[in-house]
């Protein structure tokens, strides 16, 4: 298991470096939310032309408006050219120097994966290194599964009280798995295991540590830690042990807990957030009223 260090935000300076490329317009960077297992970026593009070399993280374009004409040749393969519309995807490998043309303005979302949790990924699966997995390159392509996990990226990046940490590394698990089922080399003669059942203690020793630091930076790497387990794996197993997601189940203590504090104490609005582990009186007061219909002032004064 590769572990990332805890302030290893995923820089654009890891990228290929169009979200600062002059030309192009900026609309959100996840640089910004301190992201480390992804790095994503909402822009509109302006024409483009550009030749880009491996730099190790497996990359996904999604193409959200402005239809536009894109060639796509990664060395020792053919050109790929054709008029991309809104929900086609390109995938193109962390190991692929890639000649890019276009000529239009397309409104994109661009995603880089940490490579390093794409290989976890492939190990837990395949039993193998990335060498034997490597990601298949995909152009303009239809995936439902990539589809949900880029607007979910998408909704993150234009919404930052949405994307926690916890929140992004379970969608980049996420899409490590489905990249690694679907569209890598061992998608087709490998057939994989379902997720196995979590034992009882591991349960015990999750709510625990969740509960202890519901307060602090908790992220599905140190979770995995406790157990004795991969991220991968656990990310897989958690909703079938607990019927949440790792985020569900974090972000329903953490109300939770922010409602007893509503309730039992008169600390500030802001300090009861931040003691419940969210990252603002915003952050809070957002899924207050996403899960129970009112704000945490309302909900303190009329005692719910």
């Amino acid at each position: 298991m590769t572990v990332i260090p805890p302030n290893a935000t995923f820089t654009v300076r890891e990228t290929h470096g169009r979200a600062t490329r002059a030309g192009n317009r900026l609309i959100a960077n996840s640089q910004d939310s301190g992201w480390r297992s992804l790095h994503a970026a909402i822009l509109e593009e302006g024409p483009f032309q550009a030749q880009e070399k491996p730099i190790g993280h497996p990359m996904l374009i999604y193409h959200l408006t402005r239809p536009t004409e894109v060639s796509r040749k990664i060395d020792g393969g053919p050109e790929d050219r054709q008029l991309i519309g809104p929900r086609r995807i390109c995938l193109t490998p962390g190991n692929a120097s890639t000649t890019w043309e276009h000529h239009g303005n397309p409104e994109i979302l661009q995603i880089y994966l940490r490579g390093s949790i794409y290989q976890d990924a492939v190990s837990e699966l395949f039993d193998c290194d990335g060498a034997h997995a490597e990601l298949v390159p995909r152009f303009a392509i239809l995936d439902p599964m990539l589809e949900q996990l880029a607007l979910a990226i998408t909704v993150a990046l234009r919404d930052g009280t949405v994307g926690d940490e916890l929140y992004v590394d379970t969608l980049a698990q996420m899409m490590a798995v489905h990249l690694a089922r679907s569209h890598s080399a061992q998608s087709r003669p490998v057939r994989t295991q379902p997720p196995q059942t979590m034992s009882g203690w591991r349960m015990r020793r999750l709510s625990e540590y969740i509960e202890e630091h519901l307060d602090g930076n908790l992220t599905l790497e140190a979770m995995a830690t406790q157990v004795e387990l991969s991220p991968v794996y656990l990310a897989r197993a958690f909703k079938a042990a607990f019927g949440q997601s790792p985020h569900r189940y974090v972000l329903r203590r953490r109300i939770d807990r922010a409602k007893e504090l509503l309730r039992s104490t008169d600390i500030s609005v802001v300090d009861v957030a931040l003691s419940a582990g969210f990252s603002s009186q915003s952050h809070l007061s957002y899924w207050f009223q996403r899960y129970l219909g009112v704000t945490p002032a309302a909900y303190r004064k009329h005692k719910l």
